[in-house]
Parts: C-alpha cells; structure tokens; sequence
C-alpha cells in the first residue's frame, strides 16, 4: 500500500486514508475505507485503474453513495469517487448537454432548466451523481434516465475509454448493462438530448414534483431512498387476505380516486403498524420510514438490523420484488 501512495502523490490525485463511512455516506452507515480516490478527469481515472490494477487492489466505484449500503464494522480496502469530476455544458455542435458524471443529477436538472430544456423536470429531487443515475436509471414521476441519456464514455476495467450509446446500456426500470454486469467500468461523462421547451412551464413540473418529493419522501432520517424494486404492500398482501383489502382500499381511495386529498403518507403509519402485527415483525428500532415501508432509515439501529428487515420482506414475498439498494460486502 506504501507504493502505491507514493505513486499516487507522485500524479497529484486526490486521496484520503482511513476513511470513516458513518460521517461519509449517504446513509452514514459502515466501518472504515482505508483508501479513498479522487480523480478529477478521465485520465486520472485510467492512472487509478492501471496502478490498482497493476498492484492487485481490489476497489469499488461510488458517487454520492446514496444507493449504497456500506455495512457496519466491516472494512473497505479502496473506493474510487467520482465526485470530483465536475461539468456541464451544451455542445453546440451536437446540440447535446455534455456532463461529467460526478455532477448531481439535481444540479443537471436545473441546468436544463435554465436553458429551457424539457425532458429533465422529474429527475429534479433525486439524490445521487449522473454516473450513479445511469447505473441505475434512475427516474421518478414518469421520468427515467434512459429517456433523455444518448451515449456515455466509460473507462473499462481495463484503463480504456470506451463510447457506448443508449441502446447498448440496456436502461430498464432501475436496471442496466452496468449494473448487470455485462459492462464493467467507471461512467466519466455523458451526453444527453436536447428538446426545447417552455421554461415557465418546466419550472411549474419542477416545482410540483419538488413539493411531492418532500411530502412523499423521508426527509428527517438518513435512508436510500425504495429499498426493493416494487410495491411492499402488494407483495405482502399476498401473503395475507386482510392486509391485501385493507391496504388496496386505502391505496384505491388516497391515490388513485384522491377522496382525500390533503392525505398525508404519514397517515401510513397505522397501516404499517397493522404490517408489523399481521407479519409479526420484531425490531428494537423501526428499520423503515412511517412514510412507506419500503425505505429503510437509519435510526442508529445498525445495518444489520437493517438487512434483517430485507431477509425477512424478501422472505416473506418469495424473493419476488427486487432490491433496488446495493449492499456492499467488506473487501
């Protein structure tokens, strides 16, 4: 490790050692990362992957970790941030909006914004990095990655710069050729699509998603975000006939006819209590949010209390609805 920090230091890229994850991540959980890296241009990013890859160093890629689980007392022997790698600008050329994937896809957004470019307005609240996005596709309110996403550079596993376009990623709902597998690199930048639009009116799209994020969304604890890929309440509803009526009707009636429509997702809590009873669900420190019980918060009680919870939702709908948040093993 002596070596490759001092060849680090000797290409000036960022580093940070003995890093704790609890005061770093998104959901400030996890032990130690004994090394952080920080490029900040694709070039650093192939000296990374060249000089760990020469030295045998096992590492894993993250942006703003607001995905990512990084467990409890376990430790991480390398991550590569992308966070450094900043900019966004219009290609006049292509007509396209050029960003580096370290920049937040909130901060994308309000670009488009203001340069009067639809397309972007429901990716507004979402907390993590274009790379991030792009892994995933990320999307809410009707809006996906994929939709405004034209092509990406990567950097390969092995120190190589690679274009792919959108239709070699394979964006489906919160799925892609990355996170499969099938592509295995670092997102350095990415090329979007431009559309034209009218500013007042996306400001209006932005401002409602906006207001429904903090209304539907846990602002108060640290979390991820949907923990599994599709609805709780659904799948455990199958496992029982009462909580199947119960939640479908107050589902039916909140949101799909809007009877009450100054509803409030903290009127969820007595349905999740009534989950709790009916699935005998045990836990010193409520491990999801009153507002759905499909985010997992951190209440101090510790991520594995935490992944007890998910073994216990995936038991209990036969592993049928996907985790959505990565979980990290220690390396």
């Amino acid at each position: 490790m002596k070596k490759i920090l001092e060849e680090l230091h000797l290409l000036n890229i960022e580093i940070k050692e003995n890093i704790d994850l609890t005061k770093f991540t998104y959901l400030q959980t996890g032990g130690i990362a004994k090394l952080l890296l920080l490029p900040k241009d694709a070039n650093e990013v192939m000296q990374c992957i060249d000089l760990l890859k020469t030295n045998n160093v096992k590492y894993k890629v993250i942006g703003a970790t607001s995905n990512i689980m990084f467990l409890d007392n376990t430790d991480y022997s390398c991550l590569i941030s992308t966070i450094n790698l900043k900019g966004i600008k219009i290609d006049q050329k292509t007509n396209e909006i050029v960003a580096s994937s370290g920049e937040m896809l909130g901060d994308l957004s309000r670009y488009a914004l203001l340069n009067s470019i639809t397309g972007f307005e429901g990716l507004e609240g979402i907390p993590g990095t274009i790379g991030g996005a792009i892994f995933m596709n990320a999307g809410a309110y009707g809006y996906e990655t994929k939709n405004v996403l034209k092509s990406i550079d990567l950097i390969d596993s092995n120190g190589k710069l690679v274009s792919l376009n959108n239709e070699d990623l394979g964006l489906k709902y919160r799925n892609s050729n990355l996170k499969n597998g099938t592509y295995d690199g670092i997102v350095v930048s990415a090329r979007f699509s431009i559309k034209s639009g009218n500013q007042n009116k996306i400001e209006e799209k932005m401002e409602l998603f906006h207001a429904k994020r903090h209304k539907y969304q846990e602002m108060l604890y640290p979390n991820l975000g949907s923990c599994f890929s599709g609805s709780v309440y659904r799948g455990l509803g199958k496992k029982d006939s009462l909580f199947k009526y119960v939640s479908m009707f107050y589902f039916l009636f909140n949101y799909e006819f809007k009877i009450f429509r100054r509803e409030s997702p903290l009127n969820r809590k007595w349905i999740n209590d009534l989950a709790i009873k009916r699935f005998n669900f045990c836990f010193e420190k409520q491990p999801f949010s009153n507002k759905n019980i499909n985010t997992l918060v951190n209440r101090g009680q510790g991520t594995d209390e935490m992944i007890r919870y998910i073994n216990e939702i995936n038991k209990l709908t036969d592993n049928k609805i996907p985790v959505e948040n990565e979980i990290v093993e220690g390396f």
